[in-house]
């Protein structure tokens, strides 16, 4: 998901080429940037959404979440899914090769936040504050089955709700980190 950060969303872009093993990259941007006309070397989709209107009276309401919903349906099944937001960037260069080797329903990685953090490592436990959207891949026909919320922590909610019926595999790689410091949101 990308929002008006071309420089962030380059990174992003870059850490996916250094993948031993390319994924197939769906965009879902509600930017009018320039930015996203170009050409990328990985197969890509790109899903330009509208921005919505914040709904004041649902408390934490993220309208960008709820176009997660639309993009799962897209996602042939006997494949994988990862969010991985713009302003993250992969850190394991084999990561989208760990996903598919291990093959298992949800495979859960470690993800980096940075100094304002003391670049704590989260997605060693689940718990809000303690794991994001990008610490987790989850098979297609799975992730398709449960709604996204459209709430701030809705990769959290998300989660909880496949963990009700599928168990989690746990890896210690760092997959993920955040490109800089986060000034809000994550737990200090």
């Amino acid at each position: 998901r990308t929002h008006e950060r071309a420089n962030e969303f380059n990174i992003c872009y870059k850490s996916l080429l250094k993948q031993t093993i390319k994924p197939n990259w769906i965009i879902i941007s509600d930017s009018e940037n320039l930015y996203l006309n170009k050409k990328f070397e990985i197969p890509y989709e790109i899903i330009k959404v509208k921005p919505g209107k914040k709904k004041w009276w649902i408390r934490h309401h993220n309208f960008a979440n709820r176009y997660f919903n639309d993009v799962l349906k897209l996602i042939p099944n006997d494949n994988f899914v990862y969010f991985l937001d713009d302003d993250d960037k992969l850190s394991s260069s084999n990561w989208v090769e760990e996903i598919i080797t291990k093959d298992v329903d949800v495979l859960i990685g470690r993800f980096q936040l940075g100094n304002n953090h003391k670049n704590k490592l989260i997605g060693e436990i689940i718990k809000r504050g303690e794991i994001g959207g990008s610490c987790y891949a989850i098979k297609s026909e799975i992730a398709k089955k449960f709604k996204w919320p459209s709430l701030g922590g809705g990769d959290f909610m998300y989660l909880k709700k496949i963990l009700k019926y599928h168990h989690p595999t746990f890896t210690n790689t760092i997959i993920a980190s955040v490109q800089k410091n986060l000034s809000r949101s994550w737990k200090r």
